[in-house]
């Protein structure tokens, strides 16, 4: 019974062979240790979608924290929807659309879980279909919305650069100013 899921698993993505085992085990000690899958879910993530194994783990982790925190789902419903099988901008694209529409809310403390549409039609469904049975949209509106996503994006990575520049220059700044005083008369003793 093994032996065929694993040549299954082996079948559907051959790279796995040649993963060093270092790779593998910081991947499945990810998924055990810091998002808290149970074995067999580990074992239904991995018998889905092998290709996970693949994924450098920051961003396997910040895929996970995404559907975690920010759309509210829960372990099991990650396992049933297949998360990991989907790119991750797929998933912030499609989420973020329909957030934006008021089709999907993410839990609130101490409420009930809101209906929100269920992850594999969120991910898994053809564009088409996505956006006819589940966003109730034209492909116009969501085009629009991929276009001022990425400008959102772009604008947030250069936000980053920018604190990025300025905490370089204050270090500049800081590590002058300390030369200075190694100078001066004051500091020696």
């Amino acid at each position: 019974m093994r032996t065929r899921r694993l040549q299954r698993v082996l079948g559907r993505c051959p790279q796995l062979l040649g993963l060093p085992r270092k790779r593998l085990e910081a991947v499945e000690r990810l998924l055990r240790e810091r998002c808290l899958f149970t074995a067999a879910q580990l074992s239904a993530v991995l018998h889905a979608c092998p290709a996970v194994l693949l994924r450098e783990p920051p961003a396997l982790h910040h895929h996970f924290q995404y559907a975690y925190f920010r759309m509210g789902l829960r372990h099991e419903a990650m396992v049933k929807g297949r998360l990991f099988c989907a790119p991750f901008a797929e998933l912030r694209r499609r989420h973020g659309f329909l957030e934006r529409l008021g089709l999907y809310r993410a839990p609130r403390k101490g409420q009930e879980h809101p209906q929100n549409p269920q992850l594999k039609d969120i991910l898994h469904l053809p564009e088409d279909a996505f956006l006819a049975s589940v966003a109730r949209a034209t492909p116009q509106e969501y085009e629009v919305f991929k276009k001022l996503l990425a400008r959102e994006e772009e604008e947030e990575e250069r936000e980053q650069e920018e604190e990025e520049e300025e905490e370089d220059d204050d270090d500049d700044v800081l590590f002058a100013e300390g030369d200075e005083d190694l100078g001066s008369e004051g500091s020696r003793s």
